[in-house]
C-alpha cells in the first residue's frame, strides 16, 4: 500500500473516529427533564476528507444506536460503545473492538479516574454537535436528524438519520449481538499491556476522547 493510499485510509478512520466525538454527548451538558424514550435509529454517516479526486463520491458507514432506559449503545461498523448506567447512579463503558475481537471494560471508578464526567440525559441523545455544525433535531424521538459539520478545516462529516424503531428490525446488526465470545479487558489493567494490539486501539480513542493525553502507564 502506498504512502498516499495509506495516509488517505488512515484519514477516513481518523475522521470517523471524529465525527463520533465531535457529535457525542457524553461530555455535552442537556438540559433537564425525563428520560428519553426507547428507541433504535440507524444512521448514514458520510466522509469527505478532501483527498478524494474531484467529483469522487465520498465513503461511508452505518451506525445504529440503541437507547434504553438504563443502556445507551452504538454500533460504528469496527467498533461499538456500549454505556450502562447502574442503580446506584454510576456509569460503565465496553468498547467492543471487532478487528482485535476484544471488549475493553471500564467500570465506573476506573471511568472517574479518567475525570470522564458522564452526563446520561446528553449521552441518551447521540450527539450534541458543535456550534459550527449544522443540526436538525427530532423533539418527539429526542434524536438528531441531520448534522453536517465541518472538521480541520477540510473534511466535511454529515450524519443522516435513515430509520428509527421503537423495536429495532431483525436484520438490524444491533450493539453487543458480534461480541459474545470476544476476550474482556479490563481497563484498568492497560499498564500491564502496554503493547497488546487492543490496548493500543483503545488508548487511540481515549486519546482522541481527551480522557488520556498519552498512554495509560503505572
Amino acid at each position: 500500500m502506498s504512502c498516499a493510499v495509506r495516509w488517505a485510509c488512515e484519514a477516513w478512520r481518523t475522521a470517523l473516529t471524529a465525527a463520533w466525538l465531535a457529535g457525542s454527548a457524553a461530555l455535552a451538558q442537556a438540559g433537564p427533564g425525563a428520560d428519553a424514550p426507547s428507541v433504535a435509529a440507524r444512521y448514514r454517516v458520510s466522509v469527505d476528507t478532501g483527498l478524494a479526486a474531484p467529483g469522487s463520491p465520498g465513503r461511508e458507514q452505518e451506525w445504529v444506536f440503541v437507547r434504553q432506559p438504563d443502556r445507551v449503545a452504538v454500533n460504528k461498523g469496527d467498533s461499538e460503545e456500549i454505556w450502562q448506567r447502574l442503580p446506584h447512579g454510576g456509569v460503565t463503558l465496553q468498547r467492543v473492538l471487532h478487528r482485535q475481537q476484544r471488549v475493553v471494560d471500564y467500570s465506573a471508578g476506573e471511568l472517574a479516574a479518567l475525570h470522564v464526567e458522564v452526563d446520561w440525559a446528553a449521552l441518551s441523545r447521540f450527539a450534541s454537535p458543535e456550534p459550527a455544525a449544522s443540526a436538525e433535531w427530532d423533539d418527539t424521538l429526542q434524536l438528531p436528524r441531520r448534522i453536517t459539520q465541518r472538521l480541520r478545516g477540510h473534511t466535511m462529516v454529515r450524519i443522516e438519520l435513515l430509520e428509527w424503531s421503537t423495536q429495532a428490525p431483525a436484520n438490524w446488526v444491533l450493539p453487543g449481538t458480534r461480541s459474545a465470545d470476544y476476550q474482556h479487558i479490563d481497563a484498568a489493567d492497560f499498564g500491564d499491556m502496554a503493547y497488546d494490539p487492543a490496548v493500543r486501539a483503545a488508548e487511540a480513542l481515549d486519546v482522541q476522547a481527551g480522557w488520556r493525553q498519552h498512554g495509560h502507564r503505572h
